[in-house]
């Protein structure tokens, strides 16, 4: 069965947002030096691989080579659509799912570890001197 109008919008949705999440960790790894966005980079690309890789199950050829009911009782691979969405109402590869899972917990490291810019090294305001007292009046 072919690909409902809906599900194609839904996968290059799901494809654009991926390619924006891949370029922007990618250039906040590049710029910060911190490799726990290289994690995000990685999710994120795996996620793009699986929308991208993925094939309707079961597939026309396993149900010519097993038959109807033999291929649908048989295992998805890893390509294979096979993780149902509830709020979407799509199907998922696990290759998508597990690079979601992956960017999901690189960001998590990120924003638990990230370095806060201003709070290290802040000097502390010095006392002006007597000479300036002197000549600030």
């Amino acid at each position: 069965m072919p690909p409902t109008p809906e599900q194609v919008v839904v996968g290059i949705l799901a494809v654009l947002f991926g390619c924006l999440a891949v370029t922007a960790s990618a250039y906040a790894g590049r710029q910060t030096g911190n490799w726990l966005y290289y994690l995000c980079t990685v999710g994120s690309l795996a996620f793009v691989a699986g929308v991208i890789g993925q094939r309707v199950f079961p597939s026309s050829a396993a149900i010519a080579r097993l038959g109807a009911s033999a291929a649908s009782s048989s295992a998805p691979g890893p390509w294979d659509a096979g993780v149902s969405l509830p709020l979407i109402g799509t199907r998922v590869t696990p290759v998508a799912i597990v690079g979601l899972l992956v960017a999901a917990v690189g960001l998590s490291l990120v924003l638990l570890f990230e370095r806060v810019p201003g709070a290290v090294g802040v000097a502390a305001p010095t006392r002006a001197s007597r000479l300036e007292d002197d000549d600030s009046v």
